[in-house]
């Protein structure tokens, strides 16, 4: 009987190692470099996945966007600013931090040069130039958007690994602009930073914060108690294994309805898996092979690759001395015990890989896999394409208003009979699925379900929608309502910067209950007297200064008066006859 057990295991094995092919045409497979991040992003809003590489040699290089083309082929984008930046760039993390319906983009710079921020106005990616998230040199590994303060819109928080090693967190003002946050034990406390996590361990519906360190420090985990107040935990093996930790990933891997934690551990050690015990610890698991083999783990990222109904998981290696490596594949068999998958051309395919993200480029219901590269400094990045089993599926877009409009942080429950019981299922949307790896939507393998049960998606707003009866074999997108009588002001501007006259177009932004008209007064010069009452507004200025803005709303409901101090920075005209035009935001 146990070999027979024995034997299916492996025959079982052997069918998931076959499940991939390496795709070998197109650009996304034949650009090579010295490669970081790997973003799943829908870019363009045509309702399929983009591929985003981050490129990170000291001498720098520009990054590299492939637009899907919706068969199953990507078109590289040469023209967008994001593309024509270059620097030594490593984690990058996406989500519309302005709310204004398009995706931009953060990343990370390392060799104390300036981060990079890039918003999509209008649907054309623009730098931002101005600001301490934009200015700030540093030497950063990653970062990741996340709303610690649900307010509704994204902040931002940086990992930091040498000379000054405190890591930052931005706050978003709600106007397209950020402050840096400068007390709290999150932004003081100095270690090798290398990845971090967004996640709401204590299902309380705030985000919590891990953070993994490299050269044998201990890994950080805070806990939000709201009002962005962060306590450090210092007691349990998550925060006290020490280890050379460069990634880490978060997972419901035991379908137990909470967040547990995979750390991705380099230097031919073995990696730290963590299971959430449900009352605010966790515990270290020590079986299975994610936990026992060693290795030079770099990135990760969890996904149901054989839609069986439970998170597997991948290991990017890298950096093992001179010689190429391979990556690591683990099979899940449904109670959080992981078994490695050594076949097939995911797990033989070998180099270096630095970056690692799940997502389903062919819209064909199963995950597919991109790896970022850089053996030699010149490895071509890899796209593996998942053939599948025949296995049902969900995909869930949760789209926010109240909240962010990428609905980072968004809690997705799927039920459904699974092998004849009863399976809840739980992702969470985030701005980093693992060091150097993301992906917005929420993917759940249902395996022999004929039908979804029930599909409940919490927002961080704390609303909450729920379909029952759902269809499998589906992409289904998810609007967040706009409760009745709500309104919340916001805006954001095409400069912030320039000489007289400056022309400067303000686009609303907010947030308001469709059935209530709304009236708009904006003071767009700081005098307290209303200059438009448009919904939208321009206005040019003539004299050079630093001047605020504000603007009331009212539905009446209720009033929101949403103020800026320090908004536009008008600078004098210069006397020589050369062209200076507007600096963009």
């Amino acid at each position: 009987m146990i070999r027979t057990i024995a034997f299916l295991l492996m025959l079982t094995l052997s069918a998931q190692a076959q499940y991939f092919t390496k795709v070998t045409t197109g650009p996304q497979s034949n650009d090579g470099g010295d490669s970081r991040s790997v973003n799943w992003i829908d870019t363009d809003k045509d309702g399929d996945l983009d591929l985003f590489i981050s490129n990170g040699p000291a001498a720098k290089a520009n990054n590299f966007l492939y637009m899907n083309n919706g068969d199953g082929t990507f078109t590289k984008n040469t023209a967008a600013s994001v593309v024509n930046d270059p620097g030594s760039y490593d984690g990058s993390t996406w989500a519309d931090f302005d709310n204004d319906g398009h995706i931009d983009v953060y990343t990370a710079t390392w060799y104390g040069q300036t981060n990079s921020l890039h918003r999509q106005y209008g649907g054309v990616f623009r730098k931002v130039i101005h600001g301490d998230i934009a200015t700030d040199k540093t030497y950063s590994e990653t970062a990741s958007w996340g709303d610690y303060d649900n307010d509704g819109d994204v902040d931002l928080y940086l990992a930091n690994s040498a000379v000054n090693k405190a890591n930052i967190l931005y706050t978003n003002n709600g106007n397209g602009t950020f402050s840096k946050v400068v007390t709290g034990a999150i932004v003081t406390y100095e270690a090798t930073s290398r990845s971090v996590d967004w996640f709401d361990y204590d299902n309380d519906n705030d985000l919590d914060l891990f953070v993994a360190n490299e050269g044998g420090e201990n890994n950080l985990l805070f806990r939000n108690d709201g009002k962005g107040v962060f306590v450090r935990i210092t007691a349990g093996a998550v925060v006290t294994d020490g280890g050379d930790s460069f990634g880490s990933s978060v997972g419901d891997i035991d379908n137990d309805g909470d967040m547990d934690i995979f750390v991705a551990n380099h230097g031919n050690t073995a990696s730290f898996l963590y299971r959430n015990n449900g009352n605010g610890t966790f515990s270290r698991i020590t079986t299975g092979t994610v936990t026992t083999r060693t290795g030079h783990g770099v990135g990760s990222a969890f996904g149901d690759l054989d839609n069986d109904g439970d998170l597997d998981l991948m290991v990017a290696n890298a950096f093992s001395g001179t010689s190429a490596t391979t990556n690591s594949l683990y099979l899940n068999d449904g109670t959080g015990i992981f078994t490695a998958i050594d076949t097939g051309i995911v797990s033989t395919d070998a180099g270096w890989s630095y970056g690692v993200a799940f997502g389903d480029y062919d819209r064909d219901g199963d995950l597919d896999i991109a790896t970022a590269n850089c053996f030699g400094a010149n490895q071509n990045n890899a796209l593996y394409r998942n053939m599948g089993n025949g296995n049902a599926w969900l995909t869930v877009k949760a789209n926010g208003s109240v909240s962010n409009r990428s609905a980072i942080g968004a809690v997705i429950r799927v039920k459904a009979m699974i092998n004849g019981s009863p399976v809840w299922q739980y992702r969470m949307i985030a701005g980093q699925s693992g060091y150097c790896g993301q992906n917005l939507e929420a993917h759940f393998g249902l395996r022999d379900a004929t039908v979804i049960d029930s599909l409940v998606v919490r927002f961080p707003s704390g609303i909450t929608v729920v379909k029952t009866n759902v269809a499998v074999r589906q992409l289904q997108s998810i609007d967040e309502p706009v409760p009745a009588g709500f309104l919340r002001g916001s805006w954001i501007a095409d400069t912030l910067q320039g000489r007289v006259p400056l022309t400067v177009q303000y686009i609303n932004t907010s947030v308001a209950d469709a059935g209530l008209p709304v009236q708009w007064q904006w003071d767009l010069n700081g005098d307290g007297m209303n200059d438009a009452t448009t919904k939208d507004a321009s206005f040019t200025y003539a004299v050079a200064d630093t001047y605020s803005v504000r603007l009331i709303a009212s539905n009446g409901t209720t009033i929101d008066t949403l103020r800026s101090k320090d908004e536009v920075l008008v600078l004098r005209p210069i006397t020589s006859p050369v062209f200076i035009s507007a600096i963009p935001f």
